[in-house]
């Protein structure tokens, strides 16, 4: 951009000086103007010895124009932050729960005098009962007797037997970081906060409280008194002597008797059964590989910008009729 700006300043400056000078010749002079050659095309005529060019120059006046200019000001802005309030462990939660109260309600009862008292007396109740009588219980002979006998059930295992181990193998996982690696660090810092002063806090004063006067209260007082319950005097009671019991003397018979006979069981024996496995073992896993890759990068490079030269009279008047060919300017 500098290299544009320079040239384009240097030409203002020189328009401005040959303004300045032109502006000084016609104050000078008699009212001529002044002509240049080789700057500008301007009325041709067809002559053969001269081109004649005149230039006209513009002058430029300063304008007043409005500047914006950044004034810096604060900005407030509010900036969340943890405050840590103090739990106690374990946390009382208070739960209310409803709660059935039983409320004694005094109700006057009319009491009769004498008050009459029920007395429950156990007393003996004599009920006939026969004679221990004969229980027949049906028993089939022989009798059968279940007995469980344990017995060996071969279950069939392949030889060899397969054995699967779980091995563990270390897989390395690559995991992009980037760099330069971005750390949060909280920085504490002192955040004021406008509090008021102390504010008066109206309280009632003590009101005077209405309380009755004590007034009569009957209370119901128990006496004790002697109750009179008729009891007939001592009843005799009737045993009876001791009777004859017939006992029952068990008559020998057959029954049988079971014998331990040993007999071989077979026990299954465990034993080592190898199993070839391949060591190590292959594990296949994916690996990233980096891989080149050339990318374009647009680059600055230097244009340089043409910049024509003032020629001689037939120079330019050659070029005249080169272009007169095309057009007139």
């Amino acid at each position: 951009l500098l290299q544009f700006v320079f040239p384009c300043l240097a030409v203002c400056v020189a328009l401005a000086h040959c303004g300045a000078t032109v502006d000084d010749n016609k104050a000078d002079g008699d009212g001529k103007t002044v002509e240049k050659r080789g700057l500008h095309l301007g009325d041709y005529h067809h002559h053969h010895h001269e081109h004649i060019k005149t230039i006209t120059i513009e002058k430029k006046v300063p304008v007043p124009y409005t500047v914006t200019k950044h004034v810096p000001y604060t900005v407030e802005k509010k900036i969340p932050y943890e405050v840590k309030v103090d739990v106690p462990q374990p946390y009382i939660v208070e739960k209310k729960v409803p709660v059935h109260v039983k409320e004694y309600v005094k109700v006057p009862v009319h009491v009769p005098k004498p008050y009459e008292v029920i007395k429950k007396i156990p007393y003996e109740v004599k009920v006939p009962v026969d004679k221990p009588y004969e229980v027949k219980i049906h028993v089939p002979q022989p009798y059968e007797v279940i007995k469980k006998i344990p017995y060996e059930v071969k279950v069939p295992v392949p030889q060899p037997y397969e054995v699967i181990k779980k091995v563990p193998v270390e897989v390395k996982v690559e995991v992009p970081v980037p760099k330069p690696y971005e750390v949060i660090k909280k920085v504490p810092y002192e955040v004021k906060y406008e509090v008021e002063k102390p504010y008066d806090v109206e309280v009632p004063k003590p009101y005077d409280v209405e309380v009755e006067k004590p007034y009569t209260v009957v209370v119901e007082k128990k006496v004790p008194y002697e109750v009179k319950v008729p009891v007939d005097k001592p009843y005799k009671v009737e045993v009876e002597k001791p009777y004859p019991v017939h006992v029952k003397v068990p008559v020998p018979q057959p029954y049988t008797v079971e014998k331990k006979v040993p007999y071989t069981v077979e026990k299954p024996v465990p034993y080592e059964v190898k199993v070839p496995i391949e060591k190590p073992i292959p594990v296949y896993s994916e690996v990233k590989v980096p891989i080149h890759r050339e990318i374009p990068i647009p680059e600055k490079y230097h244009v340089e910008v043409p910049i024509f030269k003032h020629h001689e009279h037939h120079d330019d008047h050659h070029d005249y009729h080169s272009h007169s060919h095309h057009g007139h300017y």
